[in-house]
């Protein structure tokens, strides 16, 4: 999906379901079913993966469709049909494949030094509100962070460059470099 879909909190249809981006302040009922399934993936979302992963993981598949499409109870004609389940499966990852894409990375799920609050705390300082956040899709939410991340980045290394600058040029050429900084 683009950034534009996750940025709307678009939708998708499959048969007349309308399945939707799991949001942040879901993410606790949802990580409960969605987890698991996602590490015993190990990004790969082919076919014979799928199928694998739905015969040990049926009951997390059927509560992460529910959780995330418009109905509460799954019609009995998709309940019944494992593969329009996984087809329903399918649907639910594209639409939210950027929980789905996570990288593995048993050493920060040990770390206690970095939580939820510390992501928060960033995108609140870039000028986001703590319950616009919460409202955001999950693949939103990612994007965002990396946005804020290599603005962060872009920053730092302007100021770098100002300060090796400043420190490397006479006067003159100093006050030439920042007037053509105010002029761009």
């Amino acid at each position: 999906m683009n950034d534009f879909f996750l940025a709307l909190n678009s939708t998708s249809k499959y048969e007349e379901i309308e399945v939707r981006q799991v949001l942040v302040n879901e993410l606790d009922q949802w990580a409960q079913f969605a987890e698991p399934v996602r590490l015993k993936l190990k990004l790969d979302f082919s076919s014979e993966n799928l199928l694998e992963v739905f015969k040990d993981f049926k009951f997390q598949i059927l509560m992460i469709c529910s959780l995330t499409s418009d109905v509460t109870i799954l019609k009995p004609d998709i309940l019944n049909n494992k593969n329009k389940l996984i087809e329903l499966f399918k649907v639910v990852i594209d639409v939210n494949y950027a929980y789905f894409i996570q990288e593995i990375n048993n050493k920060n799920l040990s770390s206690k030094n970095h939580t939820w609050f510390d992501s928060f705390q960033y995108l609140i300082s870039k000028g986001h509100r703590h319950s616009d956040i919460l409202n955001y899709s999950f693949g939103a939410f990612s994007e965002y962070l990396k946005a804020a991340q290599r603005n962060e980045r872009n920053s730092l290394l302007t100021m770098g460059n100002a300060m090796r600058v400043s420190y490397h040029a006479d006067k003159n050429a100093y006050s030439k470099y920042v007037d053509n900084m105010k002029k761009a």
